[in-house]
């Protein structure tokens, strides 16, 4: 499979983020493991969307790998906030604190600069 035409990968995310948000991960894992794979490598929103799932499924060391993929300096400033927010919620959860806090002190800063 080369690509996912945008049409599909739209809907295959809406699909994948519709099942995380009713906690079956199990469905919303394969889905965004695919889109993730299967498009732009670029694609930001995928990439945290995994993380975020990842997180929720409690696989903490591979959403931890996704979201040290992610070049951080290429973010726009709305991803860059939840890049932070994602990223200190798994870190928290590794029992990596200090780290964590960095990650929500950053988020805490640049969601302030946005109000």
């Amino acid at each position: 499979m080369a690509g996912i035409e945008e049409e599909n990968a739209d809907f295959l995310y809406l699909l994948a983020y519709l099942y995380m948000q009713q906690a079956k991960y199990n469905l919303a894992l394969p889905l965004f493991r695919i889109l993730r794979l299967h498009t732009a490598t670029s694609n930001i929103k995928i990439a945290l969307a995994l993380a975020s799932c990842l997180h929720k499924a409690k696989h903490f060391d591979e959403a931890l790998k996704v979201m040290d993929s992610i070049d951080e300096v290429s973010l726009g400033q709305e991803q860059k906030i939840a890049f932070f927010y994602i990223k200190s919620k798994i870190l928290w959860d590794l029992k990596q604190v200090e780290a964590s806090r960095d990650m929500l002190h950053k988020y805490l800063k640049l969601r302030n600069l946005n109000a």
